[in-house]
């Protein structure tokens, strides 16, 4: 018997075929997600959900000779975005992904912003790219659709165009993405959002307990799309308790579960599928970070005629990062934020240290991956020490870890723990699965999902 996963990621759509008895990926299909969308304001991030919709149903296809022994499907997405859609449940508007910036505008000229005055109002922090921030600007500025009813993640959106459904549902890890919810209370604060000048009645029905948000037509469950990070987190790990997850995609997280709700300063609790929190802190950065130092190899070498040769850059920059680590950094020091920080939008990317045996782009390089381990580490320090002291293990996922041995070795000295690679590539469409299973009853609840399918 099988279980399905799809995530839905900013840069690749993917899917596995997982068997229930024993763990084991059987099929893995794969594209990049290209449903990007020109725009002619510079800090918009949009994409087409109806093109992502077609992604997925090119996957399903892929995947036809072993569909019909699919039991349950199951949805991870990207986390924070929203889209909207009408009372038949049709797209009327882009996707607005994480990375949009719209809610990094002053209200006023020299003002707040729209994600610091509605988090004031609201009593609880929030950054550009969270779905109410994006929301709160559009309602400002008359961006909401006249035919909006709701607003949704991509993943409620592509579950909708797999079961029919009119209406969108979203599952709690989704849910606190967005902005403005209790994990506590397991609901959207209805109150400040009307505070706000905004009308609850657009936000989406909460799933409850493990959802299923319908069924495909052929009859097949499909859970409530979950957020990206709990579903690479299932992926990831053995067991939920003592593990540290470090997730290094286009983005990246520290990850740490916890039964009970935690309030800690600095970092994010969110509802984990099935039941528990995870604790999180995700810089802005993570592997566009490295993406942007690529660019500017790139750039440089078409700067000077010379092109960028054959083959990946990435795996050059890598070794040369690996023979500068062999050498010493010496002083070098490259703090990555350059996209800022969710606490202060403004912060600046810093470079130090520099000197004449450092200027050398494998010392960029390694300096450049030691900064986003040093981000990730930095949210580290911020667990309680009783939370820190629980960690026996720890597990690496997304492509920015998985492909890059130099940040492996960067994160397991700093963590002082082996690091522990997914056995799929696919960490988070794996998890989606495993969510699957037990939402559609194959195992008892989400932890004995896990259990049931590692044993193999």
């Amino acid at each position: 018997m099988l279980v399905a996963g799809i995530d839905i990621g900013t840069t690749s759509v993917s899917a596995a075929l997982v068997s229930a008895e024993t763990g084991e990926t059987v099929r893995v299909a794969g594209r990049a997600n290209d449903a990007a969308l020109e725009s002619g304001r510079s800090w918009e991030r949009l994409q087409d959900p109806e093109r992502i919709a077609a992604i997925v149903r090119e996957l399903i296809g892929e995947c036809r000779a072993l569909w019909p022994e699919v039991a349950a499907v199951g949805i991870s997405c990207q986390m924070h975005g929203i889209l909207y859609v009408d009372r038949e449940g049709g797209a009327v508007s882009p996707l607005y992904t994480w990375q949009d910036g719209r809610a990094d505008v002053p209200m006023e000229p020299g003002g707040e912003t729209y994600a610091l005055r509605l988090g004031r109002i609201g009593g609880r922090a929030l950054a550009a790219g969270y779905g109410l921030a994006t929301h709160y600007y559009n309602a400002n500025n008359g961006e909401v659709p006249d035919d909006a009813a709701y607003l949704c993640t991509i993943g409620d959106y592509i579950a909708m165009k797999l079961t029919g459904a009119a209406v969108p549902q979203i599952e709690p890890s989704n849910a606190a993405s967005l902005g403005l919810f209790s994990p506590e209370a397991d609901a959207f604060d209805a109150a400040a959002l009307r505070r706000a000048g905004l009308d609850p009645a657009i936000l989406p029905p909460v799933c409850r307990g493990i959802g299923i948000a319908g069924r495909t037509p052929d009859g097949k469950p499909l859970a409530c799309a979950i957020g990206d990070n709990q579903a690479s987190f299932l992926g990831a790990v053995s067991r939920l308790e003592g593990t540290l997850l470090a997730n290094v995609g286009t983005g990246s997280q520290i990850s740490v579960y916890s039964g009970q709700a935690e309030e800690i300063a600095g970092l994010e609790t969110r509802p984990f599928p099935g039941g528990g929190f995870l604790i999180v802190g995700a810089p802005l950065g993570g592997g566009k970070s490295y993406a942007l130092l690529e660019r500017f190899f790139k750039e440089t070498c078409r700067a000077f005629g010379a092109g960028t040769g054959a083959g990946d850059i990435y795996e050059r920059m890598n070794a040369l990062a690996a023979e500068a680590l062999e050498t010493g950094l010496g002083p070098l020091r490259i703090g990555t934020q350059f996209y800022g920080t969710r606490r202060n939008p403004l912060a600046l990317g810093q470079i130090a240290g520099l000197n004449d045996d450092n200027f050398r782009p494998g010392h960029f390089a390694a300096g450049v991956l030691a900064g986003i381990a040093d981000e990730l580490m930095d949210f580290v320090h911020l667990l309680p020490g009783r939370l820190r002291g629980q960690i026996i293990a720890a597990a690496g996922s997304g492509n920015g870890i998985r492909k890059n041995p130099v940040l492996q070795r960067l994160l397991q000295e700093r963590l002082n723990l082996p690091l522990t690679l997914a056995a799929t590539q696919e960490e988070a469409a794996y998890g989606a699965a495993v969510y699957a299973a037990a939402a559609a009853g194959l195992f008892p609840d989400v932890k004995t999902a896990l259990a049931g399918m590692r044993k193999g």
